[in-house]
């Protein structure tokens, strides 16, 4: 479930009673990725965040963006090394308490939808990668949402909701 916050930002809840909170800083930037036209690649990276103390809560507010050592084409996009690095300056710089909240790519749609290949890499990162014991946000930037889904260990990919671009 998704809720929309007076200042933009977007707070959500999966059925296992896991929230956070999306800012719309983050969203502006995420859809400056978008793929506006035919010979637009995919793009996508990871998203960092904290874990909120008090509420569990995975407050994403920062992501990598696509560069040296991912592939890109029309209708896919690999993350790199890279971005493995980029979690680790986010957890070093932040004290110890940044990390790794979700990933993030384009789809070339009007409203996002995880394909195949999707699902297999996110279940890829679910049981080799470093995260809050709870899962993984899942952002999807179409041409005019972004879809949002949280992913859990050994779970179904939940969808929370569609954010419409402004």
């Amino acid at each position: 479930m998704l809720r929309y916050l007076g200042n933009g930002d977007v707070i959500w809840e999966s059925k296992n009673g896991t929230r956070g909170a999306i800012s719309l800083a983050l969203m502006q930037s995420l859809c400056s990725w978008k793929q506006k036209d035919a010979s637009s690649r995919e793009a996508g990276g990871v998203v960092l965040g904290y874990i909120d103390i008090e509420t569990n809560g995975l407050l994403a507010c920062e992501f990598s963006k696509p560069g040296a050592g991912d592939r890109r084409s029309r209708n896919g996009f690999f993350r790199g090394k890279r971005h493995q690095k980029e979690i680790d300056q986010w957890n070093k710089s932040s004290g110890g308490n940044g990390t790794l909240i979700g990933l993030w790519h384009t789809h070339p749609e009007k409203s996002p939808t995880p394909s195949s290949t999707d699902l297999n890499d996110c279940s890829n990162v679910l049981t080799k990668g470093c995260y809050s014991p709870d899962g993984l946000l899942y952002l999807i930037v179409g041409l005019e949402y972004i879809g949002v889904w949280f992913a859990a260990r050994k779970k179904t990919l939940e969808k929370l909701g569609d954010i419409k671009i402004q």
